[in-house]
């Protein structure tokens, strides 16, 4: 984008005037990032729409700097440069939920103008296309399976980032539209690009949709060929993933209140591994940095969003948890809460809350897994109270000793001590 302007005639002193207001440009993104914008945020972090507006006022203010007649720049830079600041915030994943609806209008307008470019399809164009498509697709196993799986990835790891990349990006299309209004392209070389985006755009949809069935064909295959099994040598790293998936965090909480900050505190009492299987989504961003240090990850956003879970959490999830009772929750309920789950996450077991047996009924009949009930629960640990009193009762007197309360509660105040779970802030 600094350097596109003057391809046709570059200059250096004209490269070097660019490239130092680029520099400059960063820098007023990056203070503002760090001494104005956080103090803002917080603010209004109460707020998601506020929110919201003010990140597309940054970066319309960014654009229009940008295209101060002494500066120079294209707005596409500025808007690159304004992105990068807002995804060095712990909102990012909010705004690309809540932007996504505004981006997807403003993209179709810029392909519709693109398709407006391009003549009729001829044979010669698309067969390039798909020339250009197979080269596509056998560099990025180069460019990316041999660098994952160099560095430690596993080849399950490398495979499946290869199968979500193999598209091109849309922002080829910019770089190839505004080279072309330079001059520096002819619409031949437009048109081509813009078909292998389409048949690439087409054929990933169901390739990232099937990408652990293709991996484990092609794996397949590969041992099929160097005829060894599974357990023959090879890649260890691959078996310890499809089986533990140890390092992967596919326990997702939806939302942190006092029965999630419980649980935590009782994981990290008795089952401190769990720890690094928890990611939590919630708006909350001051229950973050306790949570981090007790090893559990967290994504800012409104878990009643179905654009923001699946931008919140990369990976296979297991387990989906909502502890939170309707009564508590604003904006949203658990039967909707677990309908955005099934449909993000459709592999997961799904857990949800209810706050009397009708509500737990119809969640059941929704596709729950498990309806945690907190008056059930309770009635269930009273139920033990009750019964191991009444033991001990009969049994004292039978022998003539004085019953002691504190003796029999004593272990079912162990079993409810809270540890450390007041630590975090909810």
């Amino acid at each position: 984008l600094a350097v596109q302007p003057d391809l046709a005639s570059p200059q250096a002193s004209g490269i070097l005037t660019t490239f130092a207001m680029i520099a400059g440009l960063i820098l007023v993104a990056l203070a503002y990032a760090k001494f104005v914008m956080p103090a803002v945020f917080v603010f209004a972090s109460s707020s998601i729409e506020l929110m919201l507006i003010i990140a597309l006022a940054w970066c319309f203010f960014m654009c229009c700097l940008a295209t101060l007649p002494f500066v120079g720049l294209s707005m596409e830079l500025a808007a690159l440069i304004s992105g990068v600041a807002l995804a060095t915030f712990p909102y990012s994943t909010e705004f690309i939920g809540k932007v996504k609806y505004i981006r997807d209008f403003f993209i179709t307008l810029f392909f519709v103008g693109l398709g407006m470019q391009i003549p009729a399809p001829r044979g010669e164009a698309i067969v390039k296309a798909a020339l250009v498509a197979l080269v596509v697709l056998i560099v990025r196993w180069i460019g990316i399976f041999l660098i994952v799986n160099t560095f430690g990835g596993g080849k399950r790891l490398a495979s499946v980032s290869t199968i979500n990349l193999s598209q091109v990006s849309e922002f080829a299309l910019v770089i190839c539209s505004l080279g072309m209004s330079y001059n520096h392209i002819s619409e031949d070389t437009l048109t081509i690009l813009i078909w292998t985006f389409s048949m690439l755009a087409v054929l990933s949809s169901y390739m990232i949709g099937n990408n652990y069935a293709i991996y484990g064909m092609l794996n397949r295959f590969s041992r099929r060929i160097m005829r060894r099994g599974p357990k023959a040598g090879g890649d260890s790293r691959d078996v310890h993933d499809e089986g533990e998936d140890h390092v992967d965090r596919n326990i997702v909480l939806l939302g942190f209140h006092r029965i999630a900050a419980m649980l935590v505190a009782h994981f990290e009492h008795h089952n401190p591994h769990l720890l690094a299987k928890l990611h939590v989504i919630d708006f909350q961003e001051h229950i973050m940095p306790e949570l981090r240090k007790r090893g559990v990850t967290c994504a800012y956003g409104d878990i009643s969003s179905p654009d923001v879970l699946e931008h919140a959490h990369h990976g296979e999830v297991r387990l989906v948890i909502c502890s939170i009772p309707d009564s508590l929750l604003q904006g949203v309920t658990n039967l909707r809460l677990l309908q955005l789950a099934k449909q993000v996450w459709a592999e997961a077991d799904i857990i949800v809350s209810a706050d009397n047996p009708r509500q737990a009924q119809l969640l059941y009949e929704a596709g729950a897994d498990y309806v945690l009930r907190t008056a059930k629960l309770c009635a269930e640990r009273l139920h033990d109270i009750v019964a191991d009193h009444g033991s001990h009762t009969v049994h004292h007197h039978h022998v003539g000793e004085e019953v002691k309360l504190a003796n029999i509660f004593a272990a079912f105040k162990e079993k409810d001590r809270d540890h450390v779970a007041q630590d975090i802030p909810v």
